[in-house]
């Protein structure tokens, strides 16, 4: 499935999933010991101003990247990990992305994070998300998917 496919009400919005939720993090623990990485920071859930989870990783021999988590839509992304108050992130492939599959989660490339953002991709959000879309001008996928609306 497509990426674009997931642009559903509610995908804006902060979404707390426990289950989901303890899933992904499960995944983000089994992907760094296979790395033989280390997972450095807490899990900040999602909230007003982000809708996803968010943990810092350091994978052998690489930059520390932060794992993001939609549980709205079961997706995880990946990014460099920068000041958490900087809103554009730099969207990277999620590490070993197949022990995510394997647990039922979707992974999102780079490429189809990084895709151009248009109107035509907007039509099921409900009108308050829409709004929000206008009013932050996200200008990527990614940006809306994995986003810091107030």
């Amino acid at each position: 499935m497509e990426i674009i496919h997931l642009l559903q009400a509610g995908v804006t919005r902060p979404h707390l999933d426990p289950v989901a939720g303890a899933t992904w993090m499960a995944m983000v623990y089994d992907s760094a010991r296979a790395l033989h990485g280390v997972v450095t920071t807490s899990v900040d859930e999602p909230t007003v101003g982000r809708n996803h989870y968010r943990v810092g990783v350091r994978l052998r021999d690489a930059k520390p990247l932060s794992i993001l988590f939609n549980a709205a839509v079961l997706l995880v992304a990946a990014a460099e990990q920068q000041d958490p108050h900087m809103i554009n992130a730099v969207l990277v492939d999620v590490p070993d992305g197949d022990i995510y599959h394997r647990a039922g989660l979707r992974v999102a490339t780079r490429a189809e994070l990084n895709q151009p953002l248009h109107e035509r991709h907007l039509h099921l959000l409900t009108e308050e998300e829409r709004r929000d879309v206008a009013y932050h001008q996200p200008s990527r996928l990614g940006d809306l998917l994995f986003n810091w609306f107030d």
